[in-house]
């Protein structure tokens, strides 16, 4: 089993299949042969994933944190509760109205943090979190992820910052060209 409770980084040099496995576990690509049982489907807002590199809406912040809510049949009357409360949580409010184009690239990636948090899910499925994030990002997304897991949300990342979950209990997966080593 990969998925459980708490936080579970899957680690392990580039090109051995981290990536890959996240996508499988998530439900993302198929597997060429095997299995894979979840307990989960993609269809619920059960599980959400954050992709390294990821595309947004050519709009404002709040504007691509209402898309996600929309995509997810979240009743309208609840939309502004739910951004607000996410914003204000993590001292992003001044970013609400800003265009996805005047954003940086540590703030996209905290962007794409905030889209896949918004439906507050069981499962976060995070690739490489710490993707063009300062020092005080990183601290930022540190507590999000401390703060989601507090609150039940069990995580399954791939990272190389080391600085990211310091301190955090977790479960860790070697991966050495697409096979799990033993740790």
């Amino acid at each position: 089993h990969i998925i459980e409770e708490g936080i579970t980084v899957i680690k392990g040099p580039n090109g051995a299949g981290k990536t890959t496995i996240l996508k499988l576990l998530y439900g993302l690509i198929s597997p060429t042969s095997g299995y894979i049982k979840r307990h989960f489907s993609l269809d619920d807002n059960v599980a959400s994933y954050i992709f390294q590199n990821p595309v947004f809406l050519q709009r404002s912040v709040e504007e691509n944190l209402k898309h996600v809510l929309l995509c997810k049949n979240i009743e309208r009357s609840k939309w502004n509760q739910l951004i607000n409360d996410l914003v204000n949580n993590y001292s992003l409010k001044s970013i609400l109205a800003s265009h996805v184009n005047l954003l940086s690239g540590g703030e996209l990636q905290l962007l794409s943090l905030l889209r896949s948090i918004i439906i507050k899910p069981k499962i976060l499925f995070y690739d490489e979190p710490t993707n063009n994030l300062d020092h005080v990002n990183i601290k930022l997304v540190k507590k999000i992820i401390s703060n989601l897991h507090d609150n039940g949300t069990s995580i399954i990342m791939v990272s190389h910052n080391i600085d990211l979950y310091e301190n955090i209990e977790y479960k860790e997966i070697l991966i050495d060209h697409g096979q799990k080593k033993h740790v």
